[in-house]
């Protein structure tokens, strides 16, 4: 009974001890995380200032103060503390002393600026307590409202401007050509027996026809003129027309067709035999007529005498 009674002693001053530590440690740790040791431990035992140096690489992992952390070692009167703290962390990591004390020592040690890669595999980087992402509420999404949708407005119809009208250019009427005056030898009908005359055409206005604009007698004194009828056609503006044919009624008809002569005033030239009234002359077609044509000055004479007609293209007005 008396073996079992001290059994039970030394169990219950073993328990107040360890609960004794326990309880020191909580409160050295959590309770008074800034109390200051101010007592010189330059006395202390050897595992007392191991067990100071333990505290405060556990307040520098609560803290996070290192210039706090250097003041409390520096209480130690050693001259490398830094080192010191290193020493002690390798000791734990070959002892496996416990891997919570040994991150402290070695991540104060590493914040000295002292230790090796053994202690650096073990000091603690901080990081950051990831923020909790609140979960997603499905919120319903708002009904849309119908809205009547409204009815597309016409687009008025763009008027097309008015392009400009082009104006044509007016073409200018063809310019009537003045009537030349028929120039007419007075002596065609006063000297000459029988005389010569006219005789229009019947042309309505608005038709084409050959109007006689020039009737010359030659004389047999005028010389460069032959016993010949120098006839000529030309158009509304006076120009040569040759290709035209021109008859000659002696009792017969002669077809004469005019050509262009350089160097001359007449297309073509018929010789005469007969003397006073017996040639009449004119253009194919509507034209005028020029009647009593012969040699000589009257009728039965054979004097060399010349005449030089004119027909001009017209249009009856």
């Amino acid at each position: 009974m008396t073996g079992d009674r001290w059994g039970k002693v030394w169990v219950g001053v073993l328990t107040g001890v360890a609960i004794g530590l326990l309880a020191g440690l909580w409160l050295g740790r959590y309770a008074q995380p800034t109390k200051d040791y101010a007592v010189a431990l330059t006395e202390l035992e050897e595992q007392r200032g191991e067990d100071y140096i333990v505290l405060v690489s556990a307040l520098y992992a609560l803290e996070g103060d290192l210039a706090r952390a250097e003041e409390r070692l520096a209480r130690l009167n050693e001259e490398d503390t830094a080192q010191l703290v290193a020493d002690l962390a390798i000791e734990y990591i070959e002892e496996d002393k416990g891997l919570e004390v040994t991150q402290d020592l070695a991540t104060l040690a590493h914040a000295l600026g002292a230790g090796d890669e053994v202690i650096l595999a073990y000091v603690v980087t901080p990081t950051h307590t990831p923020t909790s992402v609140p979960t997603a509420t499905n919120t319903p999404l708002p009904t849309p409202t119908s809205t009547a949708t409204p009815e597309p407005t016409a687009s008025p119809t763009a008027t097309p401007a008015a392009l400009p009208t082009s104006t044509p250019t007016p073409v200018p009427p063809t310019p009537v050509p003045t009537l030349q005056p028929l120039r007419w030898d007075g002596r065609l009908d006063t000297w000459l027996y029988p005389p010569v005359r006219l005789e229009p055409a019947a042309a309505e206005p608005g038709q084409t026809y050959w109007r006689l604009v020039v009737a010359e007698w030659h004389s047999p004194d005028e010389s460069g003129y032959g016993p010949y009828i120098y006839l000529s056609t030309i158009d509304e503006t006076g120009n040569p027309l040759p290709g035209q044919r021109v008859f000659v009624d002696n009792g017969g008809r002669t077809i004469l067709v005019t050509e262009f002569k350089a160097g001359t005033d007449y297309g073509v030239t018929f010789p005469m035999y007969g003397t006073l009234g017996s040639y009449t002359c004119h253009v194919e077609g509507l034209s005028d007529r020029v009647v009593g044509l012969g040699l000589g000055t009257v009728k039965g004479d054979a004097e060399h005498t010349a005449f030089r007609l004119v027909f001009q293209r017209t249009v009856k007005r």
